[in-house]
């Protein structure tokens, strides 16, 4: 007995034939309307939210998402730190890099006397000279600059600084083109700082000198 071939129906091939043009058109989209962006964090506690939408990533470690190309509003959220806040622009199949910075909700710090036999040590590094030219260079508003009363890379970032600025010690975002993410490190009267490490400055507000972490 001779087989014969089961023929495909006309329905079947429609069907392939759309499910084919649909997957053609998801790639074309996909290559020339999407991009992406990767937070660099080894933090597993971030909360992310794009577009005021919390997302989740596949990723625990350096989270990376898909969005549309264009600008979006990004925050990065973690307990007991002033949230990060950014505006980016994301371009056809690019990978954009990330890499916020965190300052405490709640600064801690303690007042040095003149009985503390660092006192005039660390009294003497006021005498100098309390800004970073480099520091200072990051900064592109000229109405701030005016303003700084001292300057100095936070930690060991270049794209992050500390100013001292009327009332208070901020931590600053650089991104050569706008400045963004001003988080408050203290707030006195009239504070000017100098870095003791990379996790804690000496402030000198009003006569009174206290290491601040």
């Amino acid at each position: 007995m001779k087989k014969h071939k089961q023929e495909k129906s006309p329905l079947f091939l429609i069907s392939l034939l759309i499910l084919i043009l649909v997957g053609i058109g998801y790639l074309y989209y996909d290559k020339n309307h999407m991009g992406f962006f990767q937070i660099i964090s080894l933090d597993q506690t971030l909360v992310v939210y794009i577009d005021n939408i919390e997302r989740k990533s596949k990723n625990d470690i350096n989270p990376e998402f898909k969005i549309k190309k264009g600008m979006h509003n990004i925050i990065i959220s973690k307990d007991n730190y002033w949230p990060w806040t950014k505006e980016i622009e994301i371009s056809s199949q690019e990978k954009l890099e990330i890499n916020p910075f965190f300052v405490p909700l709640n600064t801690s710090g303690f007042l040095i006397g003149p009985e503390d036999p660092e006192y005039k040590v660390i009294l003497d590094n006021f005498k100098e000279n309390l800004i970073s030219i480099e520091a200072l260079d990051k900064i592109s508003t000229i109405e701030i600059k005016s303003q700084v009363k001292a300057i100095d890379f936070y930690k060991d970032r270049e794209d992050v600084i500390l100013m001292a600025l009327a009332e208070g010690v901020y931590a600053l975002g650089i991104d050569y083109e706008t400045e963004q993410n001003l988080q408050p490190i203290y707030k006195g009267k009239d504070p000017v700082f100098v870095k003791k490490d990379d996790n804690s400055i000496y402030v000198l507000d009003n006569g009174n000198l206290m290491e601040v972490s």
